[in-house]
């Protein structure tokens, strides 16, 4: 009975010693899958794969025709995210959803609109070089934003401080008013120019650019833009060669300094208007127009412009040869009358 008992003992101890090695080999089983799902999200997260699960909260994607339908149409802002559709972004899933944080914060003002392209025509027409990119049109005057995109809220601040356009339109007509560039009052803050061709794309994408250095200037220098398309007399008198586009001028107490570096972009830019010309000689601004030149030009565009519109060269025309019969018939009863005149003295 005494064997019985013991053998029966070593039985139950073998059964319950496999039952324990049997839990012990499924536990590793559980703590395998967990960190596999981890790492799994850990992946896609560092690859930025972001998916919008809301459709209904997604901002519209759009492309070139879009885009001008809606600027030339509303009279609301427009934000503007350009993505690479191309080639591999790892950033711009991950941008896409900081802007997707605060859509609806930005079209919540009920005057601005948020869309998303990856139209490289729309991009390079505004300067876009870098994918990801944003850019703010306020009253169709775009700015480029130099920021990154890791807070959405950062970026929802630099919108609300950016709505005010910063960029003078200097013309003709104005500049010298505004800029006082020959003979500035003592104190005046200087003024920072380009000159830009409209009708040149390359040219013209600095816009957006340089309404980004007008923000970072403000308070401390004025920054304007001369479209040299039409604003020939002030791109003459500065001596700016429309093949050199674009032209950027400092002027500074009467004298004036040209930006000749490379690099063109925000922080070249802001540096050589508060330090960097410095280092550079200056040239004195030319003299304004005077009255009669101011006066000359006039005239020669109105008549360029008559030439130009065959239907005023008629009137003209007519009205030309009208006024030559009148003097004509005027100095015919002037000479009647004046030999009428001689014949009762004599």
């Amino acid at each position: 009975l005494t064997w019985v008992l013991l053998a029966a003992a070593l039985i139950a101890a073998g059964v319950d010693a496999r039952k324990k090695s049997g839990h012990r080999k499924e536990e590793p089983v559980k703590e395998v899958e967990e960190p596999v799902a981890e790492k799994k999200i850990v992946r896609q997260k560092h690859a930025k794969i972001v998916e919008i699960v809301d459709e209904e909260n997604t901002i519209e994607d759009v492309d070139e025709d879009k885009i001008d339908e809606i600027l030339r149409e509303s009279r609301s802002n427009l934000v503007i995210f350009f993505y690479d559709g191309r080639a591999a972004c790892p950033s711009c899933g991950e941008a896409l959803a900081e802007i997707e944080e605060i859509d609806d914060d930005i079209e919540a003002t009920g005057y601005v609109n948020v869309v998303k392209t990856d139209d490289r025509s729309v991009a390079k027409e505004l300067g876009v070089t870098t994918f990801p990119s944003v850019v703010y049109y306020r009253r169709k005057n775009p700015i480029l934003y130099d920021g990154d995109f890791t807070d959405s809220e950062a970026v929802l601040r630099w919108l609300r401080s950016h709505e005010e356009v910063a960029t003078w339109d200097l013309t003709d007509d104005n500049f010298e008013k505004l800029t006082d560039s020959h003979s500035p009052d003592e104190g005046t803050l200087d003024w920072f120019v380009m000159f830009y061709n409209a009708e040149n794309s390359a040219c013209h994408s600095y816009v957006a650019l340089w309404e980004t250095v007008a923000h970072k200037l403000r308070g401390l220098v004025n920054v304007g833009k001369v479209e040299m398309g039409v604003n020939d007399d002030v791109s003459e008198r500065f001596h700016v060669d429309k093949g050199d586009c674009p032209t950027f001028l400092l002027l500074h107490r009467g004298k004036m300094y040209r930006y000749k570096d490379t690099a063109r972009d925000v922080r070249s830019l802001f540096n050589f208007a508060m330090f960097k010309f410095k280092e550079l000689r200056g040239h004195r601004v030319p003299d304004p127009p005077s009255a009669v030149e101011r006066v000359y030009e006039l005239c020669k565009e109105k008549i360029i412009d008559a030439l130009d519109d065959s239907q005023t060269l008629s009137v003209l025309g007519v009205g030309g040869l009208l006024v030559m019969v009148a003097a004509t018939l005027i100095i015919k009863a002037y000479r009647i009358k004046a030999n009428e005149n001689r014949e009762k003295t004599q």
